[in-house]
């Protein structure tokens, strides 16, 4: 049986914020739409090419079970009827986008793996979109780009991990520290206080088309800048300008914000 790292810190604090969540908008649910060309597949035809996947993919068959030092990932067998659907939507990208929000909104069953792959079709003559859904304990970002190359890549690429940058493990003081900055930010800080603009746990999903070179041409003109990299500051400035037409007091109000960082190795 493949044994594995123990869950770390920041699964267990995940999963304890999603246990708290007040409003489905603000579940931990991340993912991606692959918008694709051609004719629309078979959902049996789908389920079939995952289920033969899904051994090379331990992250979509293993969930967090027990708490604090007991907690431990353990097998569980994915339900493809249930893990992989389809559904029909209206013509247009608002309807799309409609949709995708409507299903990030499902809450996730107990005792499954926390992802689901929805085919989504009906808003193109010629095309389809492939919305894959996780929770943020079980994957990140940069997992999420490893998992969908190894469910539709090359079959070359089964069993070979997508290359992950590899990253020391963090030192004692610093895991020290970011506990300390995290406890200090997780609680009500009581400063954003708009009377228009009050705080609530709902969410709204804004989308904005931003071309890849776009964001590369600016990293290249800064001083060793990633894409990433600007994709926060971009993020950052939009927030700013948001909150100071909304309340103009927040210009003069620090609010803690909180930017996670991928610190996780290969192996995790």
């Amino acid at each position: 049986m493949r044994t594995f790292l123990p869950p770390s810190a920041a699964d267990l604090f995940l999963r304890d914020l999603e246990q708290r969540t007040e409003h489905p908008d603000a579940a931990s649910t991340i993912g991606a739409v692959l918008h694709l060309s051609g004719a629309v597949p078979e959902l049996s035809n789908l389920q079939e090419h995952v289920a033969a996947r899904l051994p090379h993919l331990p992250c979509m068959t293993h969930l967090l079970h027990g708490d604090s030092r007991q907690a431990q990932w353990v097998p569980a067998v994915p339900d493809l009827a249930h893990h992989v659907i389809a559904r029909r939507v209206a013509d247009g990208s608002q309807a799309l986008e409609a949709a995708v929000q409507d299903v990030m909104r499902v809450p996730w069953p107990e005792g499954v793996p926390a992802w689901r792959l929805v085919l989504l079709h009906g808003h193109v003559p010629d095309g389809f979109a492939l919305l894959y859904l996780t929770h943020h304990t079980v994957q990140d970002g940069m997992a999420i780009g490893a998992v969908l190359e190894a469910l539709f890549g090359p079959d070359a690429t089964i069993g070979q991990p997508a290359p992950v940058p590899r990253t020391p493990r963090a030192g004692l003081r610093q895991v020290g520290r970011s506990a300390a900055v995290l406890l200090r930010h997780a609680g009500k800080h009581h400063r954003w206080t708009a009377p228009s603009q009050q705080l609530s746990s709902r969410r709204r999903i804004s989308w904005v088309r931003t071309p890849a070179w776009l964001l590369k041409a600016a990293a290249h003109r800064g001083d060793g800048a990633s894409v990433n990299d600007v994709y926060l500051t971009a993020l950052g400035h939009a927030i700013a300008g948001w909150a100071n037409t909304a309340w103009p007091r927040a210009a003069r109000a620090p609010v803690p914000v909180m930017v996670p960082v991928d610190l996780r190795t290969a192996n995790e």
